[in-house]
């Protein structure tokens, strides 16, 4: 995703992939080897981001979600968006592993906005709330299937591109 300005100086602004999945090992376990075959790149792993942040014990997450946790969650990627975008400022690619399943995916991308995002989601057979948008995969179930995975996902990075703004 590289533009040019009018002067024809290359926009050096890395991509935004988004990896979710329910477990919080998976996804960033398939971050980090993604971002192990792109060029230049960062993982940001928002559960680890929340643990280095938080002053006492990680809260749990109920279902519905209290309002105080959503708070924390929209927080919490807001800050894995920060970090993301300052590495990308500077030509990096960020991977973000984050649980942005079922509802929270759509939100999560508006945060987002108006930037496209790859998106890649390690679909749960229990899964059926989150939408079908960008790359759906398995969840790896060994080390050997992590690294087919992550292939997948640079060989497939354009199918994963989701656009965060309604084009006319």
């Amino acid at each position: 995703m590289t533009s040019t300005d009018p002067g024809g100086t290359p926009d050096p602004r890395g991509r935004l992939v988004l990896v979710t999945g329910t477990r919080a090992d998976d996804r960033a376990a398939l971050a980090c080897a993604v971002a192990e075959r792109l060029e230049r790149a960062v993982v940001v792993d928002g559960a680890a981001l929340e643990v280095a942040v938080t002053t006492g014990p990680v809260a749990g997450w109920d279902e519905p979600p209290t309002t105080q946790q959503l708070r924390l969650r929209l927080l919490r990627w807001s800050a894995a968006l920060a970090v993301a975008e300052t590495y990308q400022l500077e030509g990096f690619d960020a991977v973000v592993a984050e649980d942005a399943l079922g509802d929270r995916l759509e939100d999560f991308l508006d945060l987002v906005e108006p930037e496209p995002v790859h998106v890649v989601v390690l679909r749960d057979p229990v899964d059926a709330t989150t939408p079908h948008w960008g790359l759906s995969l398995p969840v790896p179930g060994d080390d050997r299937d992590l690294a087919d995975l992550a292939d997948q996902v640079v060989e497939r990075l354009a199918e994963a591109l989701v656009a965060t703004t309604a084009t006319d």
